[in-house]
Order: structure tokens, then C-alpha cells, then sequence
């Protein structure tokens, strides 16, 4: 209970801004740590000032009171000197207990330095490679001098520290200067053998503390802290827009909320106007700026903390229920109520109290502001997201971005109820705002009672009749008398491995039966967006040739290759139908919602674009679902830790203006640094989807023919997993690694979860042989890119690369292409070393098969966007797109073309293990 009400609102401030920072500086921890340092420091800076003021009161208190204390203790002793001490206080209106105001600074870093302790010292984010002498950013340095090693890191902290102290505690008596210093010394013992990433955040804050004391030292310190401020906003601005560090709709939001620091001067002149003429009343009366400030802050913690969390779980208690052994989902309401309580009650307050009457005007003013904006979004603009998962993702929507008007419509209501707030304040009646919000509270407070005893009755239920666990239905219905063309696509999936993994798993190679598995393969681009048209479409959606394309837009071609199979098949006359699943980079957003499939007439009932051709979402869908059913493999509290963390956050989302919504959902992850839960997340969305794909599958197929597209991100989050069966499990160690120059499958992330998805196709497989539906099967395996900097497969006879590919990392080109067509009698899986083949060749492979005797499904395939004949174009090899950062989607979905630098384009052709047929070449761009 005291974590949450005093220490967990903090580590949720440092876990937003490390996150911030860390996605903003390219993954950059460090960056990100100094970055949280330095929004402490600032968001602190008020409440030092604060403590600084006391501090300084008490020092010219006891300055003055010196000579005579000195001649009443040398003139007097015991307890005449006590009583003669006490009179002179009194007289002084001083009592001993005042001294403790000097103490507010140390006070205020108690609770700070405790939640950058508890946060930092467990942060799995931490857990990445140093830079200099530090090793890993989650354990302690070790820097080794004339053969002693030692900390360094504690030790620079600490010369920071006591030079801090020195500027600190100029003129001050020897007494004073004891305690900084003492204070220094202390924490280079508590941190000696902390984390790195703790004590480079503590370092930080002292090297902050000491450019404070500086200023303390100017005369002009405010004036020269703005024309700081602004400069480096400016160049803040100028870097996130010009260097597309966001996207352009998130750039200009970061932008201007930063840009409000241009304007300080101005808010600092209306906040006295408000005080001095508009809100005159509550700044005159204690009582009343209180009272208004109570009811704000009790209504707020109702709200997010009770009403909120309950008003959701109470909508279907029994999923809710017996999650990783917790049984009333009431838990963790409670939990959020106190998180809440924390902010609000506790936090707020103590900030009012340190202040005088101009601030604590404010600070109501404000809250009840804050209350009102809240209960309007909660209550007036709700949003249309669709259904959310017990992880508090939303599974039917893309993004939670809301439309223009939405936004401008919500912005001038909040405006309009700040100022209905500010006119009942003026025209002195405080009093009924103060009650309205007492009525809020305690309406809020009523309904969330009632929401907690629908949850318990939901419990009680569960336990009487045990978990409902929702049942998963077909919608991959395969013919057993026509053609199945089953196209699979692995995101990132290594070719690499496939060999490996055969050769431990032998049982693999009659579930793969009749497969060929290309090794001489290269995909055209390291990365999804540009790796993974040419997959879908062919060789007209290379980069080469969609460059070539300039008057159709990027996204426009996006959409269109990935249905230029689903088209072909359905429109082609003989009987198909299509189901389509998670379509890549869906108009250039990283979650699709199907809009390139369906329409949507004026009440909303959707429609297929084109007859035939269905769409389904699987990532992230069956996630809850399968941890239900995998509580025991897969006992890792995944499902508590994220609730009891964001539910406090997806409060914060519901009570937001439009405009700041996704800034607080972040595509799902609230800004959680909990890289541990979010990476098994993340690899059971995809996992979960292959693990059932046996329940998505009947043989009830709605045409002759039927033509698949299965999408799946598995073998894209690296997890290890649980051996021999490649399942994920809570028992495994995630943090093992690979020891330099030894390329240890075991210990390699990647492997595991290529492991576990190809386990899992191979099971399918043989689910489609008991059903009689894999002989007449043609089937692609395939990835858009691969991964690695290092392959075995590139390597020469003493196990090393070249200097040539080195500098390529040609296994960032080497995607997975595997291929059966029907009717294949070979029991083991074939090897084809030599033919080179490119990964835009699955629509040809899937169409007409790999050889002349292939029986063509369709006879000269033409592009149904374009009206071009699909053919191959590798006589001269492929030209690949080595660039890693052409575009971001987000700003070019408007743009026609995307330029790259000449030295990023390589021509590859013939032996692709071969660096002499890795050239670079020169594009004229177009």
C-alpha cells in the first residue's frame, strides 16, 4: 500500500519518460537514462525551490537568533538553560521542530531516489549491451586499473556529488557543510554495486544538482534558465521534424507541447491575472480553495481509480477471473485505486501544502479543470475502439487515432468547461462547483460499488462453474476434392536455420514431405516495408520497380500487392475463393484492419470489395486465449503484472482529450518498460495464431478450389523457449546470450522462436494429412527478409565472413522459400543449393509451380491493378535496396517515390554465397 500511494506514481513518470527517450534516440539506452534525469530534475525543480526557500528561512532564522542562543548556553546549564532556551523560542515564535525545514530537500529525494531504486534496479529494458568500460546497462560496471577493478560509475557520481555540495554550501558554517557531504558519501556505499543504468540516472541528477546551484549563484538565474529552455526546445523541434523521428501527426503534437515553453512568460502573466482578479475569492478564503481542491482530487481518484476499472471488468467479470492465481478481479481494482489514491490524494496534496495561496488557487483551479475534461471524455467523447483484451490492447482497430473534426470538436468543449469553471469562480460561486464535484464523486463512487459487487457475483460464478473459455471458430475452410493453395508467410523467418533444426529434429522431415527448401534465395530489402511487397505481388513491386511506378502513391502500391493473388485466384473463372489474414503494412499502418477487403455502407454492415475474397485478424487475438488454456506451461504472471499496471493507464486513455489518446495507449504498450512480460507478448500474438491453426482449419470448403494467405509474426520477436518442443514456458532463463564468435543455436533467440514456429507448421501439416487435404495442397513457405549479421551459410572454411560481406551482412537478405506442389511423393525434405531463386517468386511458384510439368492453376496470370502478365525478372539478378531508412510510412503515404543514397543498391546474382556476386550499383533515381 505505501509503494503504490507514495512510490509508484514516480516510477510510472521515470517509465514514460525512459521510454520516451529510448524511442525517440533510436533504441539508445543511455540517451534515455540521461533523459530521465534531466525530467526529474525539471518537474522536481518547483518542489526544491520550495524546500530551498524553508531551508533558507530556517538558516536566516538561526542566523539571527545565534548570538543570544551562544550567551544563554554559556551563561546557563541544565535545565535552567532549557528553560531559558524555551522562553527565548517562544518569544521568537520558533520552535525546535522548525529545524526540520532544512531537511526538505533531503525529504523530497527519499521518495525519488526509492522509486529510480525500485524502478531502474529491476528494469528489464536495462538489460542491453554498454558502451566504454560498461559491459550491460543492468549490472555494475567493472573498470580495471593497474590489475584492481573496480566501479567507476559510483565513484564519478560521488566527485560530482561533493563538488555539488562545495558550490552548494558556499559561506555556510562547517556544521551545514556536514550533511551534503556526509550525504555524498553515503550513496557512493548504497549504489557502489547497483546497476549501471541506476547509478548513470543518479550521476546525472547530481551533475543536474550542481548546474542548479550554479544558477542559484547568477543573478538573473530565471531569465537565463528561459533562453536556455527555448534554445534547446528549438533545436529539439528542429531535429525531431527535420530528421523524422516521428511520425508527422506525433511530431507535431511533441512539438508543440514542447513549444509551450516559448510562451512561459505569458502563462506566468495570466496565472497572476486569474489569481489577482478572476479567482480572488478562493485565493482570500483557505477554506474554500480547499474544499474545491478536496472534492477535485477525491473525484479524479474515484474516476480513474474505482469507476473506470470497474465499469470495464464488470462488462465480463469472468474473464477476468483466476488470472495467474488471483481470483476476484476486484484485486485489481483495488490495486488501481490506490495507484490512483497515490497521484491524487497523496502527491497532490503535498504539493498544495507546500504551497501559498497564489499556487494552491492554482493547483484547485487546475484539478477541477482536470475533472471536468476527464468526465467529458469518459462520459461525451468515448471513442469507438471495439473490443479490447484482457492485456488492454484493443484487437478490431489499427490505431486509436480519432479524425480531425473529433479532435477540434473535443478541444473547444474542454475549453468551454474550463471556462464555465473560471466565470463560476469569478462571480463567487466556488462553493456550488465545489459541490457539483462532491456529487460527482459520491454518484461515481455508488456506481463503482455496484460494479464490485457484479464482479464478485461474476466470481463466485466462475468458481461454482469453472472458466468459459470463448470457442475458436474456422474460417480457413480447405476443399478435399479440389485445389488448396496455401500461401504462408513468416516475418522474418532465416533460412539459415532450417538445416539445423531438421538435422536435431529428424521427425521434421516427414512432416515437411514432398518440401524443397531453396537455399540459394535473397529477398530484395532487409526490412518489412520494402522486403515484403515483391513477397505478395511479384517482381512488379520491387523497390527498383515501384520506383519506376512514380505516378501511384507507396501505399497505394502496398495495398495492391497484397491482393494481386486473392484477385488472380477469385476473378480467374474457376471456382475459388479466398481468405486473406493479417495483410502487411494494410496502408502503411503496423496493424491492419482489413479496409483493402471490406466496406463499410452508412450503418456500418460490412461488405466484400472484391466477391470472394475474405479477411481475418489473428495477431494478438487468441492471446488471452491461449494463456487461459497454457496456465501451466506457461505460468509467467504475464496477464497480472500488465493489469495491475495499466489499468491505471488505460484510465489515463479514457479520460484524455482525442488528441492525446494515443500518445497514452502507444500502440497498446502504455509505455511499460517491462521487457520481459512485453516480450512474451509479443511472441504469443503471432505464436498463438500457428499453434490453432489446426482449429482454424475444416474441410468445409465454400468453393472447388480455395486459395490461403496466412500472415504470421512469429518468427519476428526472438524468445526462448522450452526444448525439446520449442514451447514457450516461464521457466526459462531470457537473459542467456551468445559468447562472441561462437554461433550457439541454444543460446540464440532467434533460432528458438524459428524452432517453435516451424514445429508448429509441421504439426499443421500433419493435421491436414489426417483430414486428406495435403496431397492436393500447393504450399509456400516464405519470409520477406532475414536477420543476422553473421551466417554459417556466408562463412568460408574457417568459419569467418569476408571483408565484403561483412560490410553487407548478406543475412539480413536471406529470407526463408520453401515449396511444395501437389501430390509430391518425396518423404524427406529436399535441399536446392544451387538454383537461384528470390523471394519474389511465390506468386509464379504458388500460380504455376516450380517446374515446366507443374500444373499451371492459371494460365498467364496478369496483374488485375496494373493489367501486366506476372513474370520474372532475374536474368540480371536482383537488385537489392540495402538502405534501412528510406521513408517512414507515416510520412510518405502521400509520397510517390523514395530516394536512396548510390551506395545502397547491390546487384546479386548466380551464387549468392559467393561475395564476387555482390556488387554495388548506381540507381538513377526517377
Amino acid at each position: 500500500m505505501f509503494f503504490n500511494l507514495v512510490i509508484y506514481p514516480l516510477t510510472q513518470i521515470i517509465e514514460l519518460v525512459y521510454q520516451f527517450c529510448y524511442k525517440l534516440f533510436n533504441h539508445n539506452t543511455p540517451v534515455a537514462l540521461i533523459g530521465v534525469s534531466c525530467a526529474v530534475s525539471l518537474l522536481t525543480l518547483p518542489l526544491y525551490i520550495v524546500a530551498e526557500h524553508w531551508a533558507q528561512v530556517e538558516r536566516d532564522k538561526q542566523s539571527a537568533m545565534k548570538n543570544q542562543i551562544n550567551k544563554i548556553k554559556a551563561v546557563f546549564k541544565g535545565n535552567e538553560q532549557y528553560m531559558i532556551l524555551s522562553t527565548y523560542y517562544r518569544q521568537q515564535h520558533y520552535h525546535p521542530i522548525m529545524g526540520l525545514r532544512s531537511a526538505f530537500g533531503l525529504l523530497i529525494q527519499i521518495p525519488f531516489f526509492t522509486a529510480a531504486y525500485a524502478c531502474l534496479s529491476n528494469m528489464t529494458a536495462l538489460n542491453t549491451k554498454g558502451i566504454l568500460w560498461i559491459e550491460n546497462w543492468s549490472q555494475p560496471d567493472n573498470f580495471t586499473i593497474l590489475g584492481i577493478t573496480v566501479h567507476l560509475l559510483p565513484i564519478i557520481m560521488t566527485v560530482i556529488n561533493l563538488i555539488s555540495s562545495t558550490i552548494y554550501t558556499k559561506g555556510f558554517s562547517i556544521k551545514e557543510r556536514l550533511y551534503p557531504y556526509g550525504l555524498a558519501l553515503l550513496f557512493v556505499f548504497i549504489l557502489y554495486n547497483s546497476p549501471s543504468g541506476l547509478v548513470l540516472y543518479w550521476t546525472m541528477n547530481n551533475l543536474f544538482s550542481l548546474v542548479k546551484n550554479i544558477f542559484y549563484k547568477m543573478k538573473n538565474p530565471v531569465k537565463v534558465l528561459y533562453i536556455l529552455a527555448c534554445s534547446f526546445v528549438t533545436v529539439f523541434i528542429l531535429w525531431i521534424l527535420a530528421g523524422h523521428r516521428l511520425s508527422l501527426k506525433r511530431g507535431l503534437l511533441v512539438s508543440c507541447c514542447f513549444g509551450l515553453i516559448y510562451f512561459a512568460p505569458l502563462f506566468v502573466k495570466l496565472a497572476n491575472h486569474l489569481i489577482d482578479k478572476t479567482f480572488v475569492t478562493l485565493k482570500d478564503s483557505f477554506k474554500l480553495r480547499t474544499s474545491l481542491f478536496f472534492t477535485a482530487v477525491v473525484g479524479l481518484t474515484v474516476l480513474m481509480g474505482l469507476f473506470l476499472p470497474s465499469n470495464l471488468i464488470s462488462a465480463s467479470p469472468t474473464e477476468f477471473c483466476g488470472i495467474d492465481s488471483i481470483g476476484n478481479p476486484n484485486f485489481f481494482i483495488n490495486n488501481t485505486f490506490f495507484q490512483t489514491a497515490g497521484i491524487f490524494l497523496i502527491w497532490c496534496s503535498l504539493i498544495y501544502f507546500l504551497y501559498h495561496e497564489r499556487m494552491q488557487t492554482l493547483i484547485s483551479f487546475g484539478l477541477t479543470s482536470l475533472l471536468g475534461a476527464s468526465l467529458l471524455g469518459v462520459f461525451v467523447f468515448k471513442g469507438d475502439y471495439g473490443t479490447i483484451s484482457k492485456l488492454l490492447r484493443f484487437v478490431e482497430v489499427s490505431n486509436v487515432d480519432s479524425s480531425l473534426a473529433a479532435i477540434l470538436i473535443n478541444g473547444i468543449s474542454i475549453l468551454a468547461v474550463i471556462a464555465v469553471i473560471a466565470l463560476l469562480i469569478k462571480f463567487k460561486l466556488a462553493r456550488y462547483v465545489s459541490y457539483g464535484a462532491g456529487i460527482v464523486a459520491f454518484s461515481l463512487f455508488a456506481i463503482s460499488f455496484y460494479n464490485k459487487s457484479i464482479i464478485t457475483k461474476g466470481y463466485e460464478h466462475f468458481i461454482s462453474t469453472g472458466s468459459n473459455a470463448n470457442q475458436i471458430n474456422p474460417f480457413i475452410h480447405l476443399s478435399k476434392t479440389g485445389k488448396n493453395v496455401l500461401f504462408i508467410y513468416l516475418d522474418r523467418a532465416e533460412n539459415t536455420y532450417v538445416e539445423p533444426l531438421f538435422e536435431e529434429d529428424k521427425n521434421l522431415h516427414s512432416q515437411f514431405s514432398g518440401f524443397t527448401l531453396f537455399k540459394n534465395t535473397v529477398s530484395f530489402n532487409g526490412h518489412t516495408l520494402l522486403g515484403a511487397p515483391s513477397v505478395y505481388g511479384g517482381y512488379e513491386y520491387t523497390p527498383e520497380n515501384m520506383n519506376k511506378r512514380s505516378d501511384v502513391k507507396l501505399v497505394d502500391k502496398q495495398n495492391e500487392c497484397l491482393l494481386v493473388l486473392p484477385r488472380i485466384f477469385t476473378e480467374s473463372g474457376k471456382n475459388y475463393t479466398a481468405v486473406v489474414t493479417d495483410p502487411t503494412w494494410e496502408n502503411y499502418e503496423i496493424r491492419p484492419n482489413l479496409s483493402t477487403i471490406y466496406k463499410k455502407d452508412s450503418e456500418g454492415k460490412k461488405s466484400e470489395i472484391y466477391p470472394g475474397v475474405s479477411g481475418y485478424i489473428t495477431d494478438s487475438k487468441y492471446t488471452d486465449y491461449w494463456y487461459k488454456e497454457h496456465s501451466d506451461t506457461a505460468s509467467i504472471p504475464v496477464t497480472s503484472k500488465t493489469l495491475k499496471r495499466n489499468l491505471l493507464w488505460f484510465s489515463f486513455f479514457r479520460c484524455a482529450p482525442l488528441a492525446l489518446r494515443p500518445a497514452f495507449y502507444n500502440d497498446g504498450s502504455y509505455w511499460s518498460t517491462d521487457k520481459e512480460s512485453d516480450d512474451f507478448n509479443d511472441y504469443i500474438d503471432g505464436y498463438a495464431a500457428l499453434d490453432y491453426l489446426p482449429q482454424f482449419t475444416d474441410t468445409e470448403a465454400l468453393s472447388e478450389n480455395v486459395y490461403i494467405s496466412f500472415t504470421n509474426n512469429t518468427t519476428h520477436d526472438g524468445l526462448f523457449l522450452k526444448t525439446p518442443e520449442y514451447v514457450p514456458s516461464s521457466h526459462i532463463n531470457q537473459n542467456a546470450k551468445k559468447a562472441d564468435g561462437v554461433f550457439d543455436y541454444a543460446n540464440d533467440r532467434s533460432y528458438h522462436s524459428f524452432a517453435g514456429a516451424m514445429k508448429r507448421v509441421g504439426e499443421y501439416f500433419d493435421y491436414l494429412k489426417e483430414l486428406g487435404v495435403y496431397d492436393n495442397s500447393r504450399i509456400v513457405i516464405v519470409a520477406d527478409h532475414g536477420c543476422s549479421s553473421f551466417e554459417t551459410d556466408f562463412a568460408g572454411e574457417d568459419g569467418k565472413m569476408d571483408e565484403k560481406f561483412s560490410k553487407i551482412g548478406p543475412g539480413h537478405f536471406h529470407p526463408l522459400l520453401m515449396f511444395k506442389d501437389f501430390n509430391q511423393t518425396k518423404t524427406e525434405l529436399t535441399i536446392d543449393r544451387t538454383t537461384f531463386m528470390t523471394n519474389a517468386d511465390t506468386p509464379l511458384l504458388l500460380l504455376n509451380g516450380n517446374s515446366s510439368k507443374a500444373e499451371k492453376l492459371i494460365q498467364n496470370p496478369v496483374n488485375p491493378f496494373t493489367g501486366k502478365p506476372l513474370a520474372t525478372e532475374k536474368e540480371n539478378g536482383a537488385l537489392i535496396c540495402t538502405s534501412d531508412r528510406m521513408f517512414m510510412p507515416n510520412h510518405s503515404s502521400s509520397s510517390y517515390v523514395f530516394t536512396v543514397k548510390d551506395n545502397q543498391w547491390i546487384r546479386v546474382k548466380d551464387n549468392i554465397f559467393d561475395s564476387s556476386n555482390w556488387n554495388y550499383e548506381t540507381v538513377e533515381a526517377k
